[in-house]
């Protein structure tokens, strides 16, 4: 946002917050017409009273207040779910995109979401009916059915035609898809080569054949795996018989890469489905407990290792002290991994199938960096201490934790991957336990034989 368009964004909140003071209505209502609908979900989100929040989308009509909805965080959507009448949410509805309406939908109890599309069109209705019925995170949950479809006879003129006549059905095109029989998609007509073409051209001479579409089923990271390696900014869906059901646009996929790395980012922090606007304590103690439960479970573990060599620590005191560097560098280490192999899986970089070769790489680069610091560790304790067999103890230990680390957060990730299972969830608990334990029992293993 260039100084002068932010200059004006904060004058309009300024207004805006003081015409909510004043509550002058008629004037509210003025002022927030003339304000880009992210900046209105912007303010909104950032109102503290909820009467503020209700008031201000009160005043906007049913078009501008859709397009706010569609950007307002999830506490302030609840709050307006909650608390708009059935009419106004239902008119609302109607002026979404068809993926929007059912995104908005789909947070609603059935019973509800029932009586909102008894309040909308016929049209409205079917289309959102036929894409509550899919997976929400699948391409047909994310598609709109908003779209321009001709048949391969269809003349330049006749595309025209017919975009001008339905052009509001349209908020943003790219393409035309050309349909044969049966309304299977046989290619596609960018906007620019229709422009270009002559009026008596037929959509046959001048479509596309080798478009990217993608099935309703497909998982919604998949697709946005599409547009990345393709470099598009829509694409069409189809059913199994290849019929155009819709289509996907690169705004749809920008939410879902957010929703996706904020998935995995939480998951890999074990507060999975947490959100900072939800200030449900009951919801973020269900979240965070069993996580801690089994880290807890885990770090007993490591306990119970330490235990075994009570003697040795007893012997050396200063044991106590440094086996959790080991164990800390190693865990540490093993994070990063963790975290490289958790991301290239999302994104479809890596394989599970490419496993040897991964921890063939996080081996030499965890020799590497285990051995540069085991060596200034060691270096630093035998300064200190003067002992030469402790510090060899350590260095020792920390080269071996760094290779174990590598070895677990290439391997745990690409196991849960393998077996179903979300790499994301748990991942980080076992890498950080095995890293512990083993680091606790390498450092005071090694450290007893020299004891002995």
């Amino acid at each position: 946002m260039s100084n002068s368009a932010e200059t004006e964004s904060q004058q309009q909140r300024a207004t805006l917050m003081e015409l909510l003071r004043e509550e002058d209505d008629s004037r509210l209502a003025r002022a927030a017409a003339g304000v880009h609908p992210a900046d209105l979900a912007e303010l909104l989100d950032s109102l503290d009273e909820n009467d503020g929040k209700l008031r201000l989308f009160g005043v906007l009509t049913a078009e501008h207040g859709s397009e706010v909805m569609r950007h307002v965080g999830d506490a302030t959507r609840g709050l307006l779910q909650d608390n708009l009448s059935d009419a106004r949410l239902a008119t609302i509805v109607e002026h979404l995109d068809t993926d929007d309406a059912t995104d908005l939908l789909g947070e609603l109890p059935e019973d509800r979401q029932q009586e909102l599309l008894d309040q909308t069109s016929p049209e409205t209705r079917k289309d959102v009916e036929e894409l509550l019925a899919y997976p929400e995170d699948s391409a047909g949950g994310i598609m709109k059915t908003e779209v321009a479809v001709v048949g391969a006879t269809a003349t330049v003129r006749d595309i025209t035609e017919y975009l001008r006549h339905r052009g509001d059905e349209f908020h943003d095109i790219h393409q035309v898809f050309v349909t044969g029989e049966r309304n299977r998609l046989l290619g596609s007509i960018p906007l620019r080569r229709l422009l270009l073409a002559r009026d008596s051209t037929p959509a046959e001479r001048i479509m596309e054949t080798d478009l990217v579409s993608v099935r309703t089923d497909l998982d919604q990271e998949e697709v946005a795996h599409l547009f990345e390696k393709y470099d598009v900014v829509s694409v069409p869906v189809v059913d199994s018989l290849g019929r155009v059901c819709g289509r996907i646009t690169i705004d749809d996929i920008v939410d879902v890469i957010e929703e996706e790395a904020t998935e995995d980012m939480l998951r890999l922090a074990g507060v999975a489905g947490e959100s900072v606007e939800v200030a449900d304590p009951i919801h973020g103690v269900r979240s965070r407990l069993p996580w801690l439960a089994l880290d807890l479970i885990a770090t007993a573990a490591s306990a119970a290792v330490v235990a075994m060599f009570e003697g040795t620590i007893q012997t050396i005191a200063i044991a106590a002290a440094l086996m959790t560097i080991v164990a800390r560098q190693g865990g540490n280490a093993g994070l990063q991994t963790l975290t490289l192999i958790v991301r290239g899986l999302a994104v479809g970089q890596i394989e599970t199938s490419q496993a040897l070769r991964i921890v063939g790489r996080e081996c030499v680069v965890a020799l590497a960096n285990g051995t540069a610091l085991g060596l200034t560790a060691g270096g630093v304790v035998y300064v200190w201490r003067g002992d030469l067999a402790l510090s060899v103890v350590l260095g020792s230990a920390m080269v071996l934790n760094f290779l174990i680390a590598a070895i677990l957060g290439t391997l745990v990730p690409l196991g849960l991957k393998a077996v179903n299972v979300d790499p994301a969830v748990s991942s980080s608990v076992f890498v950080t336990a095995g890293t512990d334990m083993l680091g606790f029992f390498i450092f005071l293993g090694l450290l007893s034989l020299v004891v002995q």
